[in-house]
């Protein structure tokens, strides 16, 4: 048994925060698939969900830049323990009402958790936890596993949520949430072991500098931050628009639309522990660079088929990019920066990533309305090759050398 913890990466503070997942990621594995058709229930027009939505992610923004530097003053224990917290309260709003101002209350709370979406690093206390709790050669697959454990959950619960929905409402899925993350942040708060080492500094720093180093990019890293704007912007323009496009372009059905979401999941939560396993033994400047082909891929071949199974097959490949870049990138940063700043840089770059993603949706619907389907495609396949590019001419930085 100890073997095979092992291999996963599975001890000490991953297995507690294995637990938290699981805990959260029911509730919130059926949150995903019915909070939008909840809110349009209630009599929200899209134009307001859209606002909730814009809530969500400035808010995510902003909590970047936050968290992380709180992270690196106060401690990852505390700070992730809070954002649970929070994302508890942000349902326990949807609980208490249905009305438009609940809804931006909630979109508030939830985008600064930093703990809603699944398709990035998240809350950067909760990604500096997990890389300073093993070693160099196991970082890549402690990521993977736990991004493995979540999809899988919700490739489970996702469809469990819908009939939920169906059948008796909402308020169970809601309740089944706010009781997850309250019960996660009690196991985070009791269980995990701090690995932030706090060291005295002789002279206080002064607030001008501590701004300068919230805001400012590294320069040793400045090309990855281009690459996290270039991706923020050009994965929004593909992506947020991707399945009205498919039905109202080429007709495509929410059944088929619900088979390619289902694939997708399945197959990143097959493959993200061998990816991981595969980062720690090739590195993570490779791991990015492969996970760079695998974003190509997907769109060239949307240039060449209009065939469902094609199509599956594309969005599947689609999960082998999230698979590698997730491991990879963390455990790139990790190399590369130090102990005390981990927090800070992991949401500096994610806030990047937010900042270049927020004029996304607006070009890819000016995109689809002048040019068609094959517009935003391009864009992405433009924007990955820069991306591989400037991932290809990075260098790997011993973290015990930078300030």
């Amino acid at each position: 048994m100890k073997s095979v913890t092992r291999f996963l990466g599975l001890e000490g503070n991953i297995r507690i925060i294995a637990v938290q997942v699981l805990l959260g990621q029911i509730g919130l594995g059926m949150f995903h698939v019915i909070w939008q058709p909840y809110f349009l229930q209630t009599g929200l027009t899209l134009g307001q969900l859209g606002l909730v939505q814009t809530v969500i992610n400035l808010s995510n923004g902003i909590a970047l830049f936050f968290w992380g530097f709180m992270s690196d003053r106060h401690g990852r224990k505390p700070v992730l323990s809070i954002s649970l917290l929070l994302r508890a309260l942000s349902i326990a709003c949807l609980l208490i009402s249905d009305s438009f101002q609940a809804f931006i209350l909630f979109g508030f709370l939830m985008g600064f958790t930093s703990m809603f979406n699944t398709g990035n690093l998240g809350n950067p206390a909760r990604t500096a936890l997990i890389t300073e709790s093993v070693d160099s050669t196991q970082q890549g697959t402690a990521m993977s596993t736990l991004t493995s454990i979540a999809q899988s959950v919700s490739t489970v619960v996702a469809p469990i949520g819908g009939y939920l929905a169906l059948k008796t409402g909402h308020t169970l899925i809601f309740t089944l949430m706010v009781i997850g993350d309250t019960l996660g942040s009690y196991v985070i708060h009791k269980y995990i072991k701090e690995t932030l080492i706090k060291k005295e500094q002789k002279n206080k720093v002064p607030l001008s500098e501590h701004l300068k180093n919230l805001f400012s990019p590294e320069t040793h890293l400045l090309k990855l931050y281009v690459v996290m704007v270039i991706m923020g912007l050009t994965y929004t323009i593909m992506y947020s628009l991707l399945f009205g496009a498919l039905v109202e372009i080429y007709g495509f059905t929410t059944l088929q639309l619900g088979f390619m979401t289902g694939v997708f999941n399945l197959t990143w939560a097959l493959d993200a522990i061998p990816l991981g396993k595969i980062v720690d033994r090739i590195g993570s400047k490779n791991g990015m660079l492969i996970s760079n082909v695998m974003a190509l891929i997907t769109p060239i071949g949307l240039l060449f088929t209009r065939r469902i199974e094609y199509i599956i097959i594309l969005y599947a490949i689609q999960a082998l990019d999230m698979g590698f870049w997730i491991p990879a990138f963390s455990k790139f940063i990790a190399e590369s920066v130090n102990h005390n700043k981990l927090g800070t840089v992991y949401g500096k770059l994610d806030a990047y990533g937010k900042i270049g993603s927020l004029p996304g949706a607006l070009i890819a619907g000016a995109l689809y309305d002048s040019y068609g389907f094959t517009a935003p495609l391009s864009v992405q396949i433009i924007g990955m090759t820069l991306s591989t590019i400037l991932i290809y001419s990075l260098t790997n930085h011993n973290k015990s050398i930078q300030n």
